[in-house]
């Protein structure tokens, strides 16, 4: 069993159907949502095999205008938590432009290629 995590307004349809499957999901936020777990504190001892996050959650917002895409990635790729961040296909360089650190580390998927995605790393 996999445990997925998954930042606010991720697919239900595709959670749902990756519960179906016998995964687990675990609700991640970007500081300021309030949705879960904030997602710059993940460490290795949650658990999880892969976190999807779309864009519009990782960039700064009130209050956090400092606190960069890869400033909210580093825990994850300190420990090697795989990231899938889901934007439309035309703009994947667009959305590699804006970080530094973490364009090599995430990987981008379409929202129509997300679930494939998500099972090449469960």
């Amino acid at each position: 069993m996999s445990l997925i995590g998954y930042m606010e307004g991720t697919d239900p349809d595709l959670l749902s159907s990756l519960c179906a499957q016998g995964h687990d999901t675990a609700p991640l936020g970007n500081g300021t949502d309030g949705h879960g777990k904030y997602i710059a504190h993940v460490t290795s001892t949650d658990g999880l095999d892969v976190v999807i996050a779309y864009l519009h959650k990782l960039v700064s917002v009130s209050g956090m205008e400092n606190v960069t895409i890869d400033d909210r990635l580093f825990a994850c790729r300190r420990h090697d938590i795989p990231v899938i961040l889901v934007v439309p296909s035309d703009l994947k360089e667009e959305a590699k432009g804006r970080m530094d650190e973490s364009r090599d580390y995430v990987d981008f998927a379409s929202p129509d290629e997300l679930e494939d995605k998500v099972k090449k790393y469960i």
